[in-house]
């Protein structure tokens, strides 16, 4: 029998523009220790494909039909993620209310009110049993403060097709990505996953899934047979443990940037890699994306946000399938 069941909100997905440099790593939305194990939200795989229903009309400001063009097109883009089970489709329009426990899975526009002077775009709540298995998700978008947008680019609202990307992330269990990378130049990059913690662009670029939102979704729920790699080890400061760090795999040819944080044991796993030559880096979680910019377990005071990123040359090569594990990388 499952333990208890309760509501979880992601972080709230108010998309602002910030100077930072946008490297990623996906992250799954974690609640809580079992056993001294984080527990990992996720859908059971017999869930798929997941409907959900959205408030008729969607956004009162788009009249054009539009908006519900973008929203499906978000949920294509993540079911049609190569490697990966997961999907959604949108299943009808109807009166619904976020966070009510009544089995259906709710996007609700809100105008209300009671959302003046609110700050956020949008909110998803999952209902999560105690395993971590996802029984129900709901989502509320702020259509009171927030002007929307579906012309990509445009500097009138907010880009919805975007929005929706970012929340149907989270709506699949996947949490914010940290910050890093390997660029010297702090710039915005609207190329940054759609995962992002801080920043989005607002192009028709940031529709699209980057390497590390793919890698992550693939990891979450892998297709049978697809055959990707991993790389796998333990971060250590002399010689103990490091909680929280972000350690980055890059392909410089084909150009895939994909990462994990650490579990408290400093172990770390990068699953659904395409086969490549990979670098690594690891990096602290520090400004602008801090360990309460991701949330669940790594909003703990005990991850480790003091010691110096480091980069390791050694090149790793994986061909299709191949894992690389037992990797021991020790920063300062």
């Amino acid at each position: 029998m499952k333990a208890s069941v309760r509501w979880t909100a992601g972080t709230a997905a108010l998309l602002i523009l910030a100077l930072a440099s946008p490297a990623t790593g996906y992250v799954p939305n974690t609640i809580e220790y079992v056993g001294g194990v984080p527990v990992i939200t996720s859908w059971d795989s017999g869930s798929f494909p997941i409907p959900v229903r959205v408030t008729p009309g969607l956004t009162t400001d788009i009249t054009d039909s539009s908006d519900r063009q973008a929203l499906e097109s978000a949920l294509a883009t993540w079911s049609a993620a190569s490697g990966s089970d997961a999907s959604v489709y949108l299943e009808r329009e109807q009166d619904v209310e976020a966070g009510v426990a009544d089995g259906i899975n709710a996007i609700e526009f809100s105008n209300d009110a009671g959302l003046d002077g609110a700050q956020f775009t949008a909110i998803t709540f999952l209902l999560v049993d105690g395993d971590g298995t996802i029984s129900e998700a709901d989502m509320l978008v702020n259509d009171r403060e927030v002007g929307f947008t579906t012309t990509a680019g445009s500097d009138v609202g907010l880009d919805l097709e975007t929005v929706m990307l970012k929340e149907f992330g989270k709506f699949l269990g996947l949490a914010n990505s940290p910050v890093g990378g390997f660029e010297t130049s702090q710039v915005l990059d609207e190329s940054s996953s759609v995962m992002y913690a801080v920043a989005r662009g607002i192009g028709a670029s940031a529709r699209v899934l980057q390497p590390d939102d793919v890698a992550g979704i693939r990891a979450m729920y892998p297709a049978a047979g697809s055959g990707f790699a991993s790389i796998s080890g333990t971060i250590t400061r002399a010689g103990a443990a490091v909680f929280g760090a972000h350690v980055v795999a890059y392909d410089p040819i084909a150009d895939i940037l994909v990462g994990s944080l650490t579990l408290p044991d400093g172990s770390f796993r990068i699953d659904g890699l395409p086969a490549g030559r990979y670098l690594m880096e690891v990096l602290p979680l520090t400004a602008p994306v801090t360990p309460a910019a991701i949330g669940g377990i790594f909003t703990s005071e005990d991850v480790d946000t003091s010691f110096l990123r480091a980069f390791f040359g050694e090149t790793i090569r994986l061909g299709a399938g191949q894992q690389a594990s037992g990797l021991t990388l020790e920063v300062g």
